[in-house]
């Protein structure tokens, strides 16, 4: 919300220079890409976060060196030179804003767990990635916890532990109602991390899980489709004449085919033909089915510039449109990786329950990786979208993939 805040804010400031200055129509027609791309680079450079102790030097400069380039290519395209005057009064509200929203909005809110073992390791780790918590350690005992909360001023009290004893229930309790936030450690993984811990959960859980709206609502389905084949549309338009290059340079650089197909479980585990383009040495398989690795040496030059730029990956748009796939979803994997997963990693199958994407939550939040703990990390990832999909989070999706491409941080 804090960013829809700001965009918003630094829009109307945006509207209100350009009718100041008395800018023509067509400089003013120019200036609603240049606001919209001063908003992408951004996001894009995650400028957008408020909730850090302060803003560096790095960060305003970053902000700074943002609006000279657009600004830059506006005035070069229109030579208003009101625009440098433009330039100073909206790069310094935008600055003074995001400081008075940081000011406001950054509390150091004190933490402690409540429980032991694995999951209170979990939670600490997750907290050490988190700005604006002082974790304070517990060891235990629940007839100091009431205690300890009240005299450390504790905001948030993490339950690693799954089952509770009624004494710890009523102590707890007591706690709760004292103003002092309460979460579970599924709940916290689900809203801080933004993911389901496969192992922690259970029928029961998916039974009283709330969402999975996406299994049932034909409205958000055909909203789905609209949008898979609009971007695909887009998306296809935009990066032609990058296909056609990238053609050029797979066929000059090693022999084999362009375009490589192979079959991939979609949909209710239903096999498809997926098409990319070949990355990797034409008899990179020739001792059977392996999984890709970092570095793997079968990917040729141009293939791994190609990886880490997603533009491999832009054949599949034949596959959205299609409908075998869907533009966002849990990548689709080969069945003979499937049946193995599946025996060893709780709840596998559940990620076929939606169309295979082009990019997905999973691909976005979780780094490279090629193990069976890797894919079942990136599967608490998928199944955090099957249960909280919203077009809202396909957006955010897509624009997280850009900056991927952008920065050449894929596989």
């Amino acid at each position: 919300m804090l960013r829809l805040f700001y965009i918003g804010v630094l829009g109307a400031v945006f509207s209100i220079l350009v009718n100041l200055f008395g800018l023509s129509f067509e400089t003013s027609l120019m200036g609603v890409g240049v606001f919209s791309f001063i908003m992408l680079g951004l996001y894009l450079f995650d400028l957008m976060n408020f909730d850090v102790p302060r803003y560096s030097i790095k960060n305003y400069l970053m902000v700074l060196g943002i609006n000279i380039v657009f600004f830059s290519i506006w005035f070069i395209m229109s030579w208003d030179f009101w625009l440098i005057v433009f330039f100073l009064l909206f790069s310094a509200i935008s600055i003074f804003l995001r400081t008075v929203i940081n000011m406001f909005v950054y509390r150091i809110k004190p933490v402690t767990i409540y429980g032991s073992g694995d999951l209170k390791i979990n939670l600490e780790k997750s907290l050490e990635k988190l700005d604006g918590y002082k974790y304070i350690d517990f060891n235990e005992d629940i007839d100091r916890l009431e205690e300890f909360v009240k005299i450390n001023n504790i905001k948030l009290l993490l339950l690693g532990k799954m089952k509770l004893e009624e004494k710890e229930i009523e102590r707890i309790l007591k706690i709760k109602l004292r103003n002092t936030y309460v979460m579970g450690y599924l709940d916290y993984m689900l809203e801080i991390e933004r993911k389901v811990e496969v192992s922690y959960i259970n029928e029961e859980w998916l039974l009283n899980a709330y969402g999975f709206e996406i299994l049932r609502s034909r409205f958000q389905n055909k909203v789905k489709r609209v949008f898979d084949i609009g971007m695909s549309i887009v998306i296809g338009t935009l990066t032609f004449p990058i296909m056609i290059v990238a053609a050029i340079i797979v066929k000059l650089e090693s022999p084999g085919p362009i375009i490589y197909s192979q079959e991939r479980v979609g949909e209710n585990e239903k096999e498809f033909m997926v098409y990319k383009f070949r990355s990797m040495r034409q008899d990179a398989e020739k001792d059977g089915a392996k999984w890709a690795q970092k570095n793997d040496p079968r990917v040729t030059k141009f293939g791994n510039f190609m990886r880490k730029t997603r533009i491999d990956e832009l054949p599949q748009l034949f596959n959205v449109i299609r409908g075998d796939m869907s533009f966002i979803g849990p990548r689709p994997e080969r069945m003979v990786f499937i049946k193995e997963l599946e025996k060893q990693i709780p709840y596998y199958g559940l990620r076929h329950m939606v169309k295979p994407g082009l990019t997905g939550w999973a691909q976005v939040m979780y780094p490279y990786g090629a193990t069976v703990e890797d894919a079942k990390n990136k599967l608490e990832y998928d199944l955090y979208y099957i249960k909280c999909y919203s077009l809202y989070l396909d957006i955010v999706i897509l624009f997280k993939t850009l900056k991927t491409v952008v920065f050449g941080k894929g596989r």
